[in-house]
């Protein structure tokens, strides 16, 4: 027995879906600007200011509540500065090539700050 606890796969999407905020093809104002805020939390804002290891994992849209999957843009992008992403990996939860853009993937935002500013919309 090793004395880890493992708890199975950490879900993950496998590719950018069309509406992807991360995706810099992506139209803008697909999710209001007060939605990208309550994300905030799932990425760096300022160098040496990353997400703790009990940091909410950035959600794709598409996943269905309860069963949250990690957004493979946001994994692609940032992923790789959220201590419980790079937890992850280390324990063999996550495959650590989600942490880079695959083959033949769109352009995608290299920062949440940039993401979020180009892709809020207005809240109504």
């Amino acid at each position: 027995m090793t004395g880890q606890c493992v708890t199975g796969m950490m879900p993950h999407r496998r590719r950018p879906c069309a509406e992807c905020p991360w995706r810099r093809d992506a139209e803008p104002g697909q999710f209001p600007a007060h939605r990208y805020e309550v994300l905030r939390d799932t990425s760096e804002q300022a160098a040496g200011q990353e997400p703790g290891f009990f940091a909410p994992l950035f959600a794709c849209h598409k996943s269905p509540e309860g069963r949250e999957e990690a957004c493979a843009g946001w994994l692609a992008a940032v992923g790789h500065r959220h201590l419980g992403v790079r937890l992850a990996v280390a324990q063999r939860r996550l495959p650590p090539h989600v942490l880079t853009p695959g083959e033949g993937w769109p352009a995608l935002f290299d920062t949440y700050a940039e993401m979020a500013a180009v892709q809020g919309g207005e809240d109504r």
